[in-house]
């Protein structure tokens, strides 16, 4: 029953928010495990129109995959044919290996000489760096087209009064009010209320563009749920019922330095403060200072690099423009790294050297002179870093342990530099030998088949990970569990994000993140005026959260993540401030951090309270309530789920071997909705009715259908019960494993109108009530004048049975094998009235040799019925002696009877059964002669059946192999019933044509 079974599995995998997930999963592809949390914008986005929502959940809860999931719902749904994603650069290569493995096929534009040829062909999904699409002219042709989903990654980039802003509010005005968007940010909220509320406008451009009226609790709870939704790692852990985060350690090494390296950093301190001293922190020369510090911060490599090209320059007496340091400097020193400008980049590197080519020549000669003299200092340092050495020790002890580590650093000449250096360190002193397809490498600048081939390597083989954040920032690499951060991270922000690509989703490990400072006066300031004063962490001595766990360096400090960050300050800061990286870095050359701290932890905590405020999360109960109006406590158990799936794979529709089932749901569901015909089914030795529903939600207006879940009705107790989700599964399971037979389409009954009525209170109360937020979500802002329009559409339920299972007796059955129903109920035919063809009997007919004496006798039989019939009928039109003439060709001509008549003739191939068969078989002659152009207007195929009773069963087949071929019931006493809607013709190619009336 490959048609009936495959089509409802395809149906309930498609409308359900939890299995959808078993199927969501492309061959061949990483699986995706679904989590409960994540079933929640799914369902909302099953049930509202047009999706507009801002998942908000943080870091590490799969946000990519649950946009995608909505994504794969309205594709298969023929809503969403061309999608467009809009991200940071630095997240191309992410999206387009996730869309991948759910079965998408991204087009990636990677630069702008590609724009014009690849948005030549826009279905399925296009991927672009937002602040490149947002240019002219490239801005134009993407307005140009209308997109059907538009995803939007780290949204809280698109500010109010920003060309990124202006570009988007394009889209969406062009796209109108059929248009879905997904938003997408773990930090939606960045500290100003009126940029949070336009950016929520964007998804509701109903909404009033007065935000201070918006800005107000009232607003804030209305959205939630409706335009946001937002979980937590509590949540998630509280819905899962177990700790799916493990925990998070982060550790603050402290590493003694050489007498060269801290003459190095002394003399490199001294040039950096002179070099800014009375310079504004916006000039050349701050600019240069900062990156000078960043790059010594990181290596001595890309500090001897940075230095080499300032030393060599050539001084140009202070001429020179630096219109663009503030640009610059924006693009360049955000909060997190998604907030990096690097469109003409492929690196921080190639901007990095691009500001000292452009702004060095500015620089005079004493502090060139204070360069050349710093290079000098650097060559002393020789080949002993003591830095790699403790990246050394750490990254070896964790290799022993099983562990994956990552290397995380800003510059792809300090992970060359890593990568040359570090594996003979680890094998000289410590034994670790590392082969080289145990260290994988990630860089800007890789194409997309470097980067799949190193994540591949890493995930099968690799011990360690050594990447850039341009090139890593979004990948999920919750395989590896130790990440070590080459250079401090100087925002809060950052760091969390370079922890977030593993302590996430479906990590199994607890992980610890080290963060490591040179015992130099620079390092050493940051730490104690900076990390100590804005982090819980304490000196780590193998007691409390080290107890068991080894301790690094000359003195090391250590937290738990999960409550990493202080809540208030130990001192004052700049409270209406929210300091840069930037600021951060001059304010260390200077020596002036002291308040920075304060201001630091007074942004992450007004950060955390908007957010709180403004994107208040879900609590897992709320997520857990809301799920079971459409869900079964077996739909949220995974491991039962994946059981019944299996079973229907094998018992319904007959798949064997089946190692993993997410490859195969995912072919199942690849066509979208079914279009199942409503049919009627009995099955052998079986009592009562069941009811297969459609329970449909559909535009008011329009009556377009956006969801359809099935639900199978039945008596219990005398009482309806209804069944959906994996219980409906296991229940077809049971009806499609025993012996059953399609005998129509069902008819109209008594309890139809209760059923539909019961269903669609069930749909209204429970499958689609959070459509009630909605509601209330127009309802309310339209009466207080918040709103001038309706954003979501207005819907109404309705119902349609497509499949009813009855139970029959054991001959009944034998008889509806063969026979439709619906010719039983034409001739009146009850089983005594019928002789079933028996297995040996349908073997016999199927045959290529002279049949049997008892067939043949059957068809002279039904031959001299037809000719009967035949003179009687045209009798009956045109009188005795009318020019009209039967004869018996069956031994001259490719058919058996001759009729000729005033009109014209016809000719009539005539096959008889003794059971009540209705089958024709015709040799290769006789089809080609009945599909000759100049005959098939005149063919009919006649078939006598059930001649061993006494009431025959006569069917005419008009044009029989054609495809608007005609059935007719010839009745006792002469009289023609046309069938053709209650029956179908079948066609079987063997050596022989065999054609069923079924």
């Amino acid at each position: 029953m490959e048609d009936v079974g495959g089509a409802v599995l395809r149906d309930v995998l498609l409308h359900s928010p939890a299995l959808f997930y078993t199927a969501l999963t492309a061959p061949a592809r990483r699986p995706i495990t679904p989590f409960k949390h994540q079933f929640q914008p799914l369902y909302h986005a099953m049930i509202t129109r047009p999706v507009r929502i801002l998942i908000a959940d943080e870091i590490g809860l799969g946000k990519t995959v649950q946009a995608l999931a909505i994504a794969r719902y309205l594709q298969l749904r023929g809503e969403a044919r061309r999608i467009l994603v809009l991200v940071p650069k630095i997240l191309r290569e992410h999206w387009k290996q996730e869309i991948r493995r759910v079965g998408g096929f991204p087009t990636v534009i990677e630069n702008g000489h590609e724009v014009e040829s690849k948005l030549r062909n826009t279905y399925g999904y296009t991927v672009v760096s937002i602040d490149l699409a947002k240019r002219s002219p490239h801005r134009e042709r993407f307005l140009d087209i209308k997109w059907d989903l538009i995803i939007v990654d780290e949204v809280h980039n698109v500010t109010l009064g920003t060309q990124r802003y202006e570009f988007l509010r394009a889209l969406v005005e062009k796209g109108g009010e059929d248009l879905n968007l997904i938003f997408l940010s773990a930090t939606p909220h960045r500290g100003n209320p009126k940029d949070y509320l336009a950016r929520i406008a964007l998804l509701d451009p109903t909404l009033t563009d007065q935000y201070q009226k918006l800005d107000k609790p009232s607003f804030y709870s209305k959205t939630q749920d409706t335009l946001v939704m937002r979980r937590t790692k509590k949540v998630v852990n509280e819905l899962e019922g177990r700790e799916v985060f493990k925990k998070c350690y982060f550790g603050a090494v402290v590493v003694e330095i050489s007498d060269a390296e801290r003459a190095f950093f002394d003399k490199l301190d001294k040039a950096l403060f002179e070099m800014i001293k009375g310079a504004r922190e916006d000039s050349p020369e701050a600019l240069l200072a900062v990156l000078v510090r960043k790059r010594a911060s990181s290596s001595y490599e890309a500090a001897v690099k940075t230095i080499s090209k300032i030393a060599e320059s050539t001084n140009s007496e202070g001429s020179g423009k630096a219109e663009k340091v503030s640009k610059y400097i924006k693009s360049l020193f955000g909060l997190g790294y998604d907030e990096i400008e690097l469109e003409d980049f492929n690196e921080l590197d190639d901007a990095v050297e691009k500001i000292i080519e452009e702004y060095s020549p500015l620089l005079d000669r004493k502090q060139v002179e204070s360069f050349r003299e710093l290079l000098e200092l650097a060559k002393q340092i020789k080949e002993r870093d003591s830095k790699l050495q403790m990246v050394a020790e750490i990254a070896a002890y964790h290799i022993k342990q099983g562990e994956k580590v990552i290397i995380f650093t800003e510059f792809k000449d300090t992970l060359e530099y890593i990568k040359r250096k570090l594996p003979k360190i680890l094998a000289d002193e410590y034994g670790v030998r590392l082969e080289g397809r145990e260290i994988s490498l990630l860089y800007g600048g890789m194409s997309s088949r470097e980067v799949e081939e190193q994540m591949a390597r890493f995930e099968r083989h690799g011990k360690l990970l050594i990447s850039t954040d341009v090139a890593s920032e979004g990948l999920n690499l919750q395989i590896a569990s130790v990440v070590i951060n080459y250079e401090a991270p100087w925002s809060p922000i950052k760091l969390e994000q370079r922890v977030g690509r593993i302590w996430r989703l479906s990590q199994p490990r607890e992980t610890t993140a080290y963060t490591l400072f040179l015992a130099a006066e620079t390092d050493l300031y940051v730490l104690e005026n900076l990390y100590q004063k804005i982090m819980n962490i304490t000196e780590a001595i193998g007691s409390g959260p080290r107890l068991g766990k080894p301790v690094f360096g000359k003195q090391m400090f250590s937290g738990d993540f999960e409550v990493l960050w202080k809540e208030e300050a130990s001192e004052e800061g700049a409270k209406g401030e929210q300091p840069s990286e930037y600021d951060l870095v001059i304010a260390s050359i200077r020596r002036e951090l002291t308040g920075y701290a304060g201001a630091i932890i007074h942004t992450l905590k007004s950060l955390r309270q908007n957010i709180e405020k403004m994107v208040p999360s879900d609590t897992a109960k709320q997520v857990q309530e809301e799920l079971e109006h459409i869900l079964t406590p077996r739909d949220f158990d995974r491991e039962a789920v994946s059981e019944v799936l299996r079973t229907y794979l094998t018992e319904v529709l007959g798949k064997r071997n089946i190692p993993e089932i997410s490859p195969i749901l995912h072919d199942v569901v690849k066509e979208g909705p079914s279009s199942l015909m409503p049919m009627k089914i009995g099955v052998k030795g079986r009592d009562g009715v069941e009811y297969l529903y459609f329970v449909r939600l559909v535009d008011e207006e329009d009556g377009r259908e956006f969801h359809r879940y099935p639900v199978l009705v039945r008596r219990n107790g005398g009482k309806l019960e209804f069944l959906y989700g994996v219980d409906l599964l296991k229940r077809l399971i049971e009806v499609f494993s025993q012996d059953f037979v399609v005998i129509g389409r069902p008819e109209p009954t008594m309890e139809e109108n209760l059923i539909s009525s019961q269903l669609r209170t069930l749909a209204r109360d429970g499958f689609y009530r959070p459509r009630t937020k909605y509601r209330n979500y127009e309802l309310v802002f339209s009466k207080g004048k918040l709103k001038k329009g309706r954003l979501f559409k207005n819907t109404k339920i309705e119902t349609t049975e497509v499949l009813r299972i009855e139970g029959i007796s054991e001959e009944r059955f034998n008889i509806l094998k063969y026979v439709p129903s619906g010719i039983l109920d034409v001739y009146g035919l009850s089983e005594k009235d019928v002789e079933p063809p028996t297995d040996e009997y349908r073997r016999i007919t199927e045959r290529n040799f002279v049949p049997l004496e008892d067939i043949l006798k059957s068809e002279r039989k039904a031959m001299e019925i037809v000719m009967e019939l035949e003179r009687k009928r045209l009798e009956k039109k045109y009188g005795p002696g009318g020019g009209w003439e039967v004869k018996d060709v069956s031994l001259k001509e490719h058919y058996d009877i001759k009729v000729v008549e005033p009109n014209g003739e016809r000719y009539i191939e005539v096959k008889g059964h003794k059971p009540l068969l209705l089958t024709a078989e015709v040799t290769p002659a006789e089809y080609e002669f009945a599909t000759d152009s100049k005959n098939v207007d005149k063919y009919w195929i006649y078939i006598v059946a059930n001649l061993g009773k006494k009431k025959p069963v006569i069917l005419k087949v008009f044009r029989p192999f054609e495809r608007d071929a005609r059935v007719y019931a010839v009745l006792e006493d002469g009289k023609e019933v046309e069938i053709t809607g209650k029956v179908s013709i079948n066609i079987k190619n063997k050596i022989r044509k065999v054609l069923s009336v079924e």
